[in-house]
């Protein structure tokens, strides 16, 4: 067996093996770049501030983090050559309101970039995005009041849209528990639960080797830019120094939940014949559409009930599969479920080896943050700051989300789409699996709704540090 390479954690920003969650307070700060040289002194004085992967001396956790990403636009406004920017990957490039990656993503109708509210072609153009964490909110706020004030003095930057985040529950709006099937990565640090997959770094990071084996695309500059020589030589082009390694991409979308309208399509499914309401057949439904119970219990292991227990045991709510526990035609989590769709395990054809190496290769690094916030007409909205990091925007993001998701051909199926997360219209069905005869729930529709987001890159520290070069 091969050793595998350390990772240089010292180089690489904190939230990539972290997701802060002994931090629940979270604020993310849009911002656009309207000088170039305030805004490379600004960045200057805060790469020290950059929270970072590397060990910490002291046992105690810290107190708050920052990290920061920037959009391909982003990148050229601090000094990146369109020859420079053009060595990143397209999707990356085009930005996730582009009307290519629209359709990919299913954005349309109410969800389309037009009508977002961050991250659309009406709503400012996003350079920067700053991330901020915190154990409360007084140390959010100082936090927040810091920065701002070294971002209003002459730093050349402008703030475009600000979201503020409290994660006050385990359990995402809809009342599931949240964040349970998440991949390691290979050679990082923490503990590895039973049925978590072990990914290699470059499914994450760039300049390591990914499920293929091969080193994902690096990004590169020219090496006679200043400040470039703190970049390790290009392994492709002795001209060019790598700028991407040790960073990744960043997905973020603010997703809209409609909690109200999602328990009435389960109470409207699962009234009687007299038209009385049953909660535990709507909590059943439900559960069939996310494959696991609110507790979190997988549906896999716990197909009659929901147990607790089981739900809330890291050892246990994650150690599964679906065809070796013997839930290959989806009896007890159906074959539609959110849950078979974003991570197929071992269902996916021709058999369930292939399927495992086909679904470890379509990973992402969730980072989500659930949001609560009053709207104009006096409501209350609620959802979810989806975050994501992967290494290839298009084969593990945009694939998940179009050829997993978005699908109505999903693994056999027909007129399918995700139940819970997709574009679906209320023309599409749902089937569950069942004896004699399969339930059809039709006229699926849209339970969430995008309302904003961005493809940004979170670099290494020291490709932080390049871009503070004059």
């Amino acid at each position: 067996m091969s050793e595998v390479p350390p990772l240089d954690l010292p180089d690489i920003q904190g939230l990539v093996t972290t997701g802060y969650a002994h931090m629940p307070h979270s604020r993310f700060l849009f911002l656009a770049v309207a000088d170039r040289t305030g805004a490379k002194a600004w960045l200057k004085n805060l790469v020290p501030e950059i929270s970072t992967s590397g060990r910490r001396a002291s046992k105690e956790k810290p107190q708050t983090a920052v990290n920061i990403a920037f959009t391909a636009r982003g990148l050229a406004q601090f000094g990146m050559t369109p020859e420079d920017v053009s060595t990143f990957p397209r999707e990356y490039q085009q930005g996730m309101d582009c009307g290519d990656r629209s359709r990919v993503l299913g954005d349309t109708g109410d969800s389309a970039p037009s009508q977002w509210e961050v991250g659309g072609p009406t709503t400012g153009e996003l350079h920067v995005l700053l991330l901020l964490y915190a154990i409360s909110e007084h140390g959010l706020q100082t936090l927040s009041d810091r920065l701002w004030e070294s971002i209003s003095t002459g730093s050349g930057l402008t703030e475009v849209f600000r979201q503020d985040s409290f994660k006050h529950s385990i359990n995402e709006p809809f009342g599931f528990r949240d964040g349970i099937s998440q991949p390691a990565i290979e050679g990082g640090h923490g503990v590895v639960t039973p049925g978590q997959s072990v990914l290699k770094a470059g499914e994450f990071i760039l300049g390591y080797v990914n499920e293929y084996s091969v080193l994902p695309p690096m990004p590169s500059v020219d090496a006679k830019l200043p400040g470039s020589d703190l970049l390790p030589l290009s392994a492709v082009n002795g001209s060019r120094r790598e700028f991407g390694r040790n960073g990744t991409f960043l997905v973020w979308r603010k997703l809209s939940q409609d909690v109200e309208a999602f328990w009435e399509f389960m109470d409207s499914q699962t009234r009687g014949t007299d038209g009385t309401s049953d909660k535990d057949k709507q909590i059943a439904l439900a559960s069939k559409m996310v494959g696991r119970w609110p507790s979190g219990a997988p549906l896999t292991l716990a197909p009659l009930h929901d147990d607790p227990q089981l739900g809330a045991n890291a050892e246990r709510n994650n150690d599964f599969k679906f065809i070796a526990n013997c839930d290959a035609e989806g009896f007890a989590c159906p074959v539609d479920s959110h849950i078979r769709r974003t991570n197929p395990r071992d269902t996916l054809p021709p058999d369930p080896k292939k399927s495992n190496v086909v679904s470890e290769r379509h990973r992402l690094l969730r980072r989500g943050r659930p949001y609560i916030q009053t709207i104009p007409d006096g409501k209350k909205e609620e959802g979810i700051l989806f975050m994501a990091l992967n290494s290839d925007l298009q084969r593990q993001f945009e694939f998940v989300q179009q050829t997993w998701m978005n699908s109505p051909k999903f693994n056999g199926l027909f007129n399918n789409k995700d139940p819970l997360v997709s574009d679906n219209d209320g023309t599409g069905c749902m089937i569950i699996q069942d004896k004699p005869v399969r339930i059809c729930i039709q006229g699926m529709p849209r339970f969430v709704q995008v309302k904003g987001g961005g493809y940004f890159f979170l670099p290494g520290i020291i490709a932080l540090q390049f871009l503070t070069h004059e």
